[in-house]
């Protein structure tokens, strides 16, 4: 994980390496913030969650990095305001939230915390651009591009009711647009499956 062979000893002294099933859900909205998640291997999902319990996708934790709202939180002693869900079998370090704090001595954790922070906000920065100014279909096509990214596969086991919930849509709305993309040609629908299409276009223009 790490350069410094201090840092690194007393990382692989504390950190627990966990195997994590697809869809098993790491951390819930109010949950005690005891661990930072490393992702080592495979891929997290994380969502926001409001006071009646709808949900919103906000982004991917991909291998190598961790989630900068459980630093945040850990730090304030705040519980989580987020939910982490695996998006496909993975396994992660967890290092208990203390040292979030007592590593700070070491120069490259304070680079790598202050990387972590920066890329989350950005990525905070598009998602609310997304919700602000792309119509549902170009949100839509931004979350399926998303997933199909941070697994490496373009089949989604997904259904039309879970990406409605995630996207804050009717159902009947998301079917609708799926349907509208695969006239496109843009996805192939299947019982339980979609198939993106990705190429042809540059994957940042993620909108239609």
């Amino acid at each position: 994980m790490f350069h410094d062979p201090v840092l690194q000893e007393a990382f692989s002294k504390v950190a627990v390496r966990r195997s994590l099933k697809e869809g098993e859900v790491l951390m819930r909205p109010g949950d005690r913030i005891q661990y930072i998640p490393i992702v080592r291997k495979g891929s997290l999902r994380i969502l926001a969650q409001d006071e009646d319990g709808r949900e919103r996708f906000l982004y991917h934790i991909m291998p190598g990095e961790t989630c900068s709202l459980s630093l945040t939180c850990c730090e304030a002693e705040r519980t989580s305001s987020i939910m982490a869900v695996v998006e496909e079998e993975a396994e992660v370090f967890l290092v208990p939230a203390r040292y979030a704090d007592e590593w700070m001595v070491f120069p490259e954790w304070r680079r790598y915390v202050g990387a972590a922070q920066a890329q989350r906000f950005q990525e905070l920065l598009d998602t609310i651009g997304t919700l602000a100014f792309r119509k549902m279909d170009g949100q839509l096509w931004n979350y399926l591009v998303k997933r199909a990214q941070a697994t490496g596969d373009p089949v989604l086991k997904v259904t039309h009711q879970l990406i409605a919930d995630e996207l804050g849509s009717p159902r009947e709305v998301i079917t609708r647009l799926l349907q509208q993309l695969q006239r496109e040609g843009r996805v192939q629908l299947a019982r339980g499956t979609i198939t993106v299409t990705l190429g042809g276009r540059r994957d940042s223009e993620v909108g239609p």
